[in-house]
């Protein structure tokens, strides 16, 4: 099992206080993840405010990540860096290619592309495009498949039209990693078919030993059965030394209220989900009682878990990772 840090690139406001996100927090943080044995730093992006953002007059700082991770590469030398996800319905693909796959260079191989739909369509829409986010989607990532496995690429669809795009220097990781962010069983066909991982959010154990099932079945059928997916589901994680602590940070957190936003956004299946609900999807409780839930999701086949630590202060972040590698880390980390 790999272990990872959600690096606040885009999370200001959303899970964690305005003021959180600097330039200097985000390499603290991931030089400290580093340090501390986890396996990777994840990177997320909002180019816009959230209306429920700006309805309570705050002005969160956004930080574009795959700029982020450029400079991150150059202080680190072993953590992996990934996106999770890039908006990819308002990004050029040919030109998020060629940014992947210079990040793969300058990173010696430690970049990771997540792309996915968005979680607000408002921020589309903001930008300027219309049309079906899901189908634009679907012809990214061919599109993006091909660039990064073929020397010259042309495409004809309905909303992207490339015409011989040759791009080097190729990619150093073989293949290169793709990754799908999302929940639906939409995600399931675009990962089965393209991609080479799946960073959901939020999922029980049993939800996500079904859905890793269908993905395995549609590879099989699509012909990629010997490509081995990284399963890599993002979730929140409030320790304490004890659960009702735990709980009680985890209640008055931005990240609840940001859990609750998406009810009405893409993640419509949250719409239902009461407190009770959110706290069983997260990693709330004590050092035994994440372990015991880390086996439970190990035993379904996920591979790589990483953590929105919930803190309301860099130096209290730093504190959590610290708390959990020492007291999480070693049950499944050996030497």
């Amino acid at each position: 099992m790999k272990f990872g840090v959600a690096l606040p690139t885009a999370r200001e406001g959303l899970f964690y206080p305005i003021g959180f996100a600097s330039p200097s927090s985000l390499q603290l943080i991931t030089q400290k993840a580093e340090e501390l044995g986890y396996d990777s730093v994840w990177g997320n992006d909002h180019v816009t405010t959230q209306r429920y953002i700006r309805d309570r007059g705050e002005k969160p700082n956004f930080f574009e990540p795959l700029i982020v991770f450029s400079n991150l590469a150059a202080i680190t030398r072993r953590i992996r860096l990934g996106t999770s996800v890039i908006v990819a319905p308002i990004r050029n693909p040919v030109v998020l290619a060629k940014q992947a796959i210079t990040l793969d260079h300058i990173s010696n191989g430690r970049f990771t592309l997540g792309i996915g739909l968005g979680a607000y369509r408002e921020e589309f829409e903001a930008c300027g495009y219309e049309g079906n986010r899901g189908k634009i989607l679907d012809e990214i990532v061919i599109v993006l498949r091909n660039l990064f496995d073929k020397p010259i690429v042309s495409f004809d669809g309905d909303y992207i039209r490339i015409k011989e795009v040759e791009m080097y220097p190729r990619p150093l990781k073989k293949p290169f990693p793709l990754y799908l962010g999302g929940n639906s069983f939409e995600v399931l066909r675009r990962v089965a078919l393209y991609g080479n991982g799946w960073t959901p959010a939020a999922l029980t154990h049993e939800e996500l030993e079904e859905r890793i099932q269908k993905i395995r079945y549609l590879a099989k059928e699509a012909n990629r059965g010997s490509v081995e997916f990284e399963i890599a589901p993002e979730f929140g994680c409030s320790i304490s030394d004890d659960s009702s602590s735990a709980r009680k940070t985890f209640l008055k957190s931005l990240m609840y209220e940001h859990l609750k936003s998406l009810r009405s956004s893409t993640l419509k299946e949250f719409k239902s989900f009461d407190e009770e609900e959110l706290i069983r999807r997260n990693f709330i409780g004590s050092s035994d009682d994440i372990i015991r839930k880390i086996e439970l999701y190990e035993a379904v086949g996920v591979n790589h878990l990483w953590f929105d630590f919930i803190a309301f202060s860099v130096k209290e972040l730093i504190k959590k990772m610290e708390f959990f590698a020492k007291d999480v880390l070693p049950s499944f980390k050996h030497a």
